[in-house]
């Protein structure tokens, strides 16, 4: 009998834990949605003791207090106004839909294994995680299309950031059992550019190749000199960019054939971002695909005087 009731109790606290779960994200839903009509002064207010709940909530609300900054320092608020609630309402409704679905299949199906259980709360756990890291990249992405974001512009030793960068991957070149052609000059090469923005550069673009060139066998990266500008080439050698989708590459939330797989999906925003930073730092960036054999992303930024 004792143990029938610890498993009761188990089993109770796990519902209850998930209709709190549930209720917290019908109310980030509502705050979205009035957003979308309109009511950009709401704010979401949650008591929560889910951390990750708490982060979104949080992301969210930062991000509607740094739109109203802007838009105070706007001429043209009205159109930015429209432009970002039509953002809002095609970047979080989805997801946000979604993972409510996931919640009221654990609370209503009676008949779970407990491994259905597990597998599912893995789920909502991932898609939580992923719309806390949508909330940074259209929080990032926000303030650069409202050019409210304050570069530091110094000389940054460009060899040395790629380095400590592919650092920080090796884990998953070792996983993919991918090593990759590293092709630095000798003599550190030098560039104006911020630190930190150089830096996730290189992160979404490394990212973007681990994701959808993971079935290529090839991953390369090279450091080279034209003018007065210093060149970064990412290459690999797997599915690569139809050349119809080429030009769009860059583009907001512009989906690829090739990320429609579910497991590949990302946010649509990385490579987005990337050409902002890259072009507030005075830079270019350039894109080439031959499906299968070199797929290739590259940027330049401006050498010291």
């Amino acid at each position: 009998m004792w143990s029938l009731g610890l498993i009761g109790m188990i089993f109770l606290t796990f519902v209850a834990l998930y209709m709190k779960m549930r209720t917290d994200l019908s109310e980030i839903t509502s705050t979205v949605k009035k957003i979308i009509h309109g009511n950009i002064n709401h704010r979401i207010r949650l008591q929560t003791g889910n951390k990750s709940i708490q982060r979104l909530a949080r992301h969210l609300n930062d991000l509607l207090d740094q739109y109203q900054h802007v838009l105070v320092k706007s001429k043209t608020n009205e159109e930015m106004r429209k432009k970002f609630i039509s953002n809002m309402s095609h970047d979080l409704i989805t997801p946000l839909t979604s993972l409510l679905g996931y919640i009221e299949v654990l609370k209503k199906d009676p008949d779970l294994s407990e491994q259905e259980k597990r597998e599912y709360i893995d789920i909502i756990d991932k898609k939580v995680h992923f719309l806390y890291e949508f909330m940074e990249q259209f929080f990032q992405l926000s303030k650069l299309e409202a050019k409210d974001v304050a570069l530091r512009i110094e000389k940054i030793n460009l060899s040395q950031i790629v380095r400590q960068t592919l650092l920080f991957y090796y884990d998953e070149f070792v996983k993919m059992e991918t090593e990759p052609v590293i092709l630095i000059p000798e003599q550190d090469l030098f560039v104006l550019g911020d630190l930190q923005a150089t830096k996730r550069i290189l992160n979404n673009l490394i990212s973007n190749h681990l994701k959808y060139g993971a079935d290529g066998e090839q991953f390369g990266i090279q450091l080279r000199e034209e003018d007065r500008q210093v060149w970064v080439d990412l290459w690999d050698n797997g599915r690569g960019i139809p050349e119809h989708e080429l030009e769009h590459i860059f583009e907001r939330l512009y989906t690829l054939e090739r990320s429609r797989n579910k497991k590949l999906q990302g946010s649509g925003l990385g490579l987005t971002i990337v050409k902002q930073l890259v072009e507030y730092q005075n830079g270019k960036i350039m894109v080439n695909s031959i499906p299968y054999e070199k797929t290739i992303f590259s940027f330049s930024l401006p050498k010291p005087s």
